[in-house]
């Protein structure tokens, strides 16, 4: 191994999961609906995110594949935008009624419905390699960081390419 080389492995190998996780954490709602996933994932360029309950506390995971996954399993699933959606004529409404028109939450899947709720988890002290380790061993792009058994934070690949290219 050339010195550049060993240099940058020692380098590695000092880098923790304390180092380069995020801790500006975007959540959703375990009742939000898919149309806000879909936004909220766009608004954030993130693939997922940590689905919590009426509490605040993590109960799974959801990203762009769970959606993509259950628009293939079920394209009816997917939230229908336009006109047509309510297959009413304009003669039916009333003009006050266009104003507060939305699409009733009750007619989508929401995160509680796709999300994967086995959640991943490494300690706060893990080491960059078994960070990359559990990442592939269980296939995912995310897993949060603990401390003292709470979620402090969350590592994706885009963090551990940062960690890798600085």
């Amino acid at each position: 191994m050339a010195a550049t080389e060993q240099s940058m492995a020692e380098r590695w190998a000092l880098v923790t999961a304390r180092d380069i996780m995020r801790t500006d954490v975007v959540v959703v709602s375990y009742a939000a609906p898919l149309s806000d996933i879909e936004q909220t994932l766009s608004d954030n360029r993130i693939s997922g995110a940590p689905v919590v309950d009426a509490g605040g506390h993590i109960i799974g995971i959801v990203s762009l594949k769970d959606i993509i996954d259950r628009y293939a399993q079920d394209p009816g699933a997917r939230p229908r935008r336009g006109a047509g959606f309510y297959h009413l004529s304009s003669e039916e409404l009333e003009d006050g009624d266009w104003n507060s028109f939305e699409v009733p939450s009750e007619s989508e899947d929401t995160a509680r419905d796709i999300m994967t709720a086995e959640i991943y988890a490494v300690d706060v002290n893990a080491g960059l390699k078994d960070i990359a380790k559990a990442m592939h061993s269980h296939r995912i792009h995310r897993v949060l960081v603990q401390e003292d058994g709470k979620h402090v934070g969350l590592i994706s690949t885009m963090e551990i390419l940062a960690a890798l290219s600085a």
